[in-house]
């Protein structure tokens, strides 16, 4: 497997927009476990809105960084743990954020991968267009 994350210079690419996408979900995901957590774990509400807030936030500026290059889109699988250990207050969250680390880490990968193939594509096309103006001056 290819860890290199480097993003693809096109603007509005994959990685970036299936990466961000999942993040920022995961950022609601995360209020609203806040606001369950906040009704079935009454004694630790300062730890769980402080908890949830700071992850959301994290989340929402980790999406908004992702064409800074790779090392957001592993700031992003580290915000993937906080996300798992809210189960700790609402048992659902294990699941949940297990299945978000799973988009998030799909999302980057797969990403990556339809970027590197879009950009290969777009370069055969300008070198054939370039050929084809080359060969039409001659």
């Amino acid at each position: 497997m290819n860890l290199d994350l480097t993003p693809s210079p096109r603007p509005h690419g994959a990685q970036r927009m299936i990466s961000a996408t999942v993040l920022v979900t995961e950022a609601f995901v995360v209020f609203f476990a806040a606001l369950v957590a906040h009704q079935l774990v009454p004694d630790d509400r300062a730890l769980t809105w402080t908890w949830a807030l700071l992850t959301v936030l994290a989340l929402v500026l980790c999406s908004g960084m992702l064409k800074r290059g790779a090392w957001p889109y592993w700031l992003g699988l580290a915000l993937q743990l906080p996300v798992l250990l809210l189960g700790l207050q609402v048992t659902a969250m294990w699941v949940v954020g297990a299945g978000f680390a799973a988009l998030y880490t799909y999302g980057i990968f797969k990403g990556h991968q339809l970027d590197a193939e879009k950009d290969e594509v777009d370069a055969q096309v300008l070198a054939a267009r370039a050929a084809e103006s080359d060969g039409g001056a001659s």
